[in-house]
């Protein structure tokens, strides 16, 4: 068996080193770029979301690489991403490629055992023992990457150049792929504090704080988003997703963490009473989190098209305004530029920046509500301004 699964961050260090452990050799596809998104746009139905076309363009890679079996987490919800192994299938299908297909599912847990077994000639000790070191060093491994992520991101924004930090979390990355045991993961992950610390910080240790909610593939892939959290540290912003590779993998693929989520979700109760699907409830939750914290701004970011996505933005301007917290909604397709994407992102920044300095000089705070009030008109104005254009 030649295995392949969807890309998304960083969970491939995790899932190879399980599948491999059990006997699986494992195909991981080119890390998401411009040709994979375009081969995916090509082939999936054109309003469906982003990370649809951008998985669908990674499985055509993988089997071209050889892959002859395609993993995907699979279920019954309102979210499309239930539904992405078997639509990709078939339409992998039609275009004439052949493969085995393995959905993971609570429904289909007794099934994946016995493909486990017979990949290890029936022998049921021995596929137990493997297994269970299997998980042992994913568990592992998505510790130090959790631990090795955050390290970055509290460290990106008061260093003197960001290039030591980026070459730092590359040099660590490496190690976490290569290493094929606990114990020496262990190690890795003690050591990422202190490497950290050493790198050449600012004078200032003040930072805008922002909160990165959304749906989880767009918050979690850095292609995608344009590696939002890298080019916020790098103007100075401590960038706290929601959500990361190794979490989504805890929530997601193993129903981990199940007392968080529900704590979270208990958050937006009082603006979403129904989880339609999603991310929807997390997102809003985390919304108030954040406020509540003391976060300067967060920003929404979601593939177009989402309708979970879509639908809470009502209730997300609610509560950032009973909040006051300043929140900036992104939708991403194929047809998102990169210029056009950061700039916005910049201009929110900027909007917090100032907002900060105005709290502490009241004056500012004045000059800023009379620019405001002269440079962007109210809907009365646009009317008469455009009457008069008639």
């Amino acid at each position: 068996m030649k295995a392949a699964f969807p890309y998304m961050g960083d969970i491939h260090i995790i899932l190879e080193s399980i599948l491999r452990h059990i006997g699986v050799e494992t195909i991981i596809p080119p890390n998401p770029n411009k040709d994979t998104l375009a081969m995916g746009a090509q082939l999936a139905p054109e309003t469906i979301c982003l990370p649809f076309k951008v998985t669908l363009g990674n499985m055509v890679k993988a089997l071209e690489q050889g892959a002859d079996t395609l993993i995907y987490v699979t279920g019954f919800w309102s979210c499309r991403f239930g539904y992405y192994g078997r639509l990709q299938a078939d339409i992998l299908r039609e275009l004439g490629y052949r493969f085995d297909l393995i959905e993971l599912r609570r429904d289909r847990i007794g099934e994946i055992i016995s493909r486990i077994i017979d990949l290890n000639r029936k022998n049921i000790p021995g596929t137990l023992v493997k297994t269970i070191r299997a998980f042992r060093l994913g568990l592992a491994k998505a510790q130090v990457i959790e631990k090795l992520n955050y390290s970055a991101r509290i460290t990106l924004p008061f260093v003197k150049d960001p290039a030591d930090c980026r070459k730092l979390f590359q040099s660590f990355t490496e190690k976490i792929k290569s290493s094929m045991h606990p114990g020496e993961l262990k190690s890795i992950r003690r050591s990422i504090t202190d490497s950290f610390s050493t790198i050449p910080r600012k004078s200032s240790n003040e930072v805008i704080k922002i909160k990165l909610v959304g749906e989880s593939y767009c918050t979690i892939e850095p292609f995608v988003n344009f590696d939002i959290i890298w080019h916020l540290g790098e103007l100075g912003v401590l960038v706290d997703p929601f959500l990361t590779g190794p979490r989504w993998l805890g929530f997601h693929g193993f129903r981990l963490g199940k007392s968080e989520v529900a704590r979270i979700q208990k958050k937006a109760h009082k603006y979403w009473r129904y989880c339609v699907g999603g991310e929807d409830a997390n997102a809003l939750g985390h919304l108030i989190i954040a406020a509540e914290a003391g976060y300067d701004g967060v920003i929404h970011i979601h593939p177009f098209a989402c309708m979970p996505s879509t639908v809470v933005q009502p209730a997300l301007i609610k509560a950032s305004k009973d909040y006051n917290i300043p929140l900036l909604f992104i939708s991403l397709d194929e047809h998102t530029i990169e210029t056009g994407f950061l700039t916005r992102i910049d201009a929110f920044v900027s909007i917090l920046e100032r907002k900060r300095r105005s709290l502490k000089n009241p004056l500012e705070k004045e000059s800023q509500d009379n620019f405001s009030k002269r440079v962007i008109p109210q809907s009365e104005d646009i009317l008469t301004m455009n009457r008069r254009n008639l």
